[in-house]
């Protein structure tokens, strides 16, 4: 006779099912600060050859929405629609320039003036000179972003040890697009020489011509 096999069961394979979770309101929000937040050191790479591709800089921002004038037509009303607003920046090299706003983070209503105030120090013993680059985020906000009154509009020039607080005034249109819940303005100061700040006086400011100060 032969011998008897034993009959083995084969083990159960575990079957893993995903189910796709949809996505409340919430999340979609933070999704897109998240993307916001991630898109922030893009723009600082970015603001990085200004000064070597001005031309071809210009160019893509005009492609892909980032503003790089802060005079952009706008509209103002009572809209009653809020939106967040956050401030950050940075400074290019090894600029000794401390900066902050004062509100990191501003609830504003769309299509009336806000403002905000910076608070700058030279953390050196030498004279400082640099240029203030902002950008606005996201792309569809840009050009529905303005302002009235800002440190960018000029170089600026700082002693040793020097403190100075600036305001900016700004404005978000009032046909803005109602699924913009959250802007960012972004700041880059780069260091520059008395050379350049001085060709630069010789160039009218147009942020200044149209009755900014």
């Amino acid at each position: 006779m032969l011998p008897e096999r034993s009959l083995k069961t084969p083990p159960k394979r575990k079957v893993r099912v995903e189910t796709q979770e949809l996505k409340t309101p919430e999340q979609k929000r933070k999704n897109k600060r998240l993307a916001t937040l991630l898109l922030v050191p893009v723009v600082i790479i970015m603001f990085g050859f200004t000064y070597v591709q001005v031309p071809l800089f210009r160019m893509f921002c005009q492609k892909i929405g980032f503003s790089i004038s802060p005079l952009n037509d706008v509209e103002y009303a009572d809209t009653g629609r809020m939106c967040r607003v956050l401030y950050t920046g940075v400074t290019a090299g090894t600029l000794p320039v401390y900066f902050k706003p004062k509100q990191s983070v501003q609830e504003v209503e769309v299509g009336k003036p806000f403002e905000n105030e910076y608070r700058f120090v030279n953390m050196s013993k030498d004279t400082v000179r640099f240029r203030p680059v902002h950008s606005i985020l996201p792309e569809k906000a840009a050009t529905k972003f303005t302002m009235t009154k800002c440190f960018c509009f000029d170089d600026q020039t700082m002693a040793p040890g020097e403190e100075k607080t600036f305001k900016v005034i700004s404005v978000l249109s009032a046909d803005m697009d109602s699924e913009i819940e959250q802007v960012t303005l972004h700041y880059t100061l780069f260091e520059k020489n008395a050379e350049d700040m001085e060709k630069n006086r010789q160039v009218p400011n147009v942020a200044q011509s149209a009755g900014g100060n």
